[in-house]
């Protein structure tokens, strides 16, 4: 198949071309950044420089084109700067992709668009509420697109899927969140955390192969699922940390409510991806004790890139 990721230079994008490419896939990189990562040479890979804004860029980017994932977004605080850049760049894709008549749109959407968890886990038919999100903009215009796509699937025929996920690693993991933690670490700080805290992880590789099933599952047309790999809380995480940092940090975990600490800390995010293994097959990879095992690489990988930036 030939997949055009746009977007496709960030964290997610690059773990999903070469899991593509890996699998036989011929994959087209779509970004405006310069800054895309060395690639394996016998991948095949196309790097385009461009924005959502050209249409000819696009028309001719999508020639031929099964796949089209879109991970592009500005993660911008700004309104008129989501809705003018994201959302119309969001629309330009989905209209290139309907004259290209690709076989699936896939929309990489968030779990943001819930808010804040009212139950759990966290299931598709949750009321959203993205304006109660830790970044309400953010979780806004997220919900649009996601909104947009359902409404171009119904009226304009284009065979879109939105898939929702809290956190995604690969063979490193990002987030300035856990290089928060990371950091105080190194510096011997305490570290607190919500007693129960934490959330469900997807891995790179299996936000891949959802996209391959979502590609020949017709049921996945039109639809929202919400997709994860393995729970954690932050006391794992954060123990983890300071056995990577070799750290003499202490850990403490808080049960008084409510929780006063950072927010993210204090969340619980148990995403539920039992729709998307009814549907359309999804499950994922690894065992959850296999899945823990790649997050704690990714994480020490992280911690030795923050360690090497903090020099």
């Amino acid at each position: 198949m030939k997949i055009v990721l746009a977007g496709g230079a960030g964290e997610v994008g690059r773990h999903l071309a070469a899991s593509f490419c890996e699998w036989g896939h011929q994959v087209v990189i779509l970004d405006r950044s310069e800054q895309v990562s060395t690639v394996e040479p016998d991948y095949n890979l196309t790097i385009v420089q461009a924005d959502l804004s050209d249409p000819e860029v696009l028309k001719e980017s999508l020639v031929d084109c099964d796949v089209v994932v879109n991970l592009a977004w500005s993660f911008a605080e700004d309104p008129r700067e989501l809705f003018s850049d994201d959302i119309i760049g969001h629309i330009n894709l989905m209209d290139a992709a309907a004259t290209a008549k690709v076989r699936r749109y896939i929309y990489a959407s968030t779990a943001s668009v819930y808010g804040t968890p009212q139950s759990q886990p966290v299931t598709e038919d949750q009321v959203c509420l993205p304006e109660e999100a830790r970044k309400p903009m953010y979780g806004v215009a997220k919900y649009t697109a996601e909104k947009l796509s359902l409404a171009v699937c119904r009226q304009y025929g284009v065979p879109i899927t939105n898939f929702r996920f809290w956190w995604a690693f690969g063979d490193s993991i990002g987030g300035k969140h856990l290089r928060q933690l990371i950091r105080k670490a190194m510096q011997g700080e305490p570290l607190h955390v919500a007693a129960g805290a934490g959330g469900t992880f997807l891995s790179m590789n299996d936000l891949a192969a959802a996209i391959e099933l979502a590609v020949v599952r017709p049921q996945a047309i039109g639809a929202t699922y919400n997709l994860g790999s393995v729970f954690l809380t932050w006391q794992e995480i954060g123990a983890s940390i300071i056995e990577y940092a070799k750290s003499r940090s202490q850990l403490t975990v808080e049960t008084a409510k409510p929780w006063d600490g950072p927010a993210f800390l204090g969340e619980t995010w148990d995403i539920s991806w039992a729709k998307a293994a009814r549907e359309i097959g999804y499950n994922p990879l690894l065992d959850p004790d296999s899945a823990r095992a790649a997050f704690n690489q990714a994480l020490a990988r992280c911690v030795d890139g923050v360690r090497k930036g903090s020099r």
